[in-house]
């Protein structure tokens, strides 16, 4: 289960998970891949409510999203090997890579196919 934002000001880059991707998403071209931002979780696993100034210091440490689209040349280059993630991943990305974009009212990100650090497989355990 992902994370629910709180519902102040706060200001990161991600639009709240309850609101659906757009339809059609946009079209990826060459090696880039679509991501949607997700937040951190504004309570911790013993329910403790986390202060708004903290979440957005956790946003700065770590950017994790959901892999939405992958270009039609992402991963084919001989020397990368096998795809690194796939649509539907959840993965940790740089903090200042890729291109912020707002398409039909969610924030997307568009990054290099070799900008994945890692794949997270239960992105609700980020901040256990």
């Amino acid at each position: 289960m992902l994370p629910t934002p709180k519902s102040s000001g706060n200001s990161s880059w991600w639009t709240d998970p309850q609101i659906p991707d757009p339809e059609p998403l946009p079209e990826v071209r060459g090696w880039r891949i679509l991501v949607r931002p997700i937040p951190n979780a504004p309570k911790t696993k013993g329910g403790i409510i986390i202060p708004d100034q903290t979440i957005e210091t956790m946003d700065l440490i770590r950017s994790v999203g959901q892999v939405k689209v992958l270009g039609p040349k992402a991963y084919s280059r001989e020397d990368m090997g096998e795809p690194w993630c796939k649509v539907g991943d959840y993965i940790l990305y740089p903090r200042y890579s890729g291109a912020k974009f707002s398409y039909g009212g969610v924030k997307f990100l568009l990054l290099n196919d070799d900008e994945v650090l890692a794949v997270i497989q239960d992105p609700a355990r980020i901040n256990e």
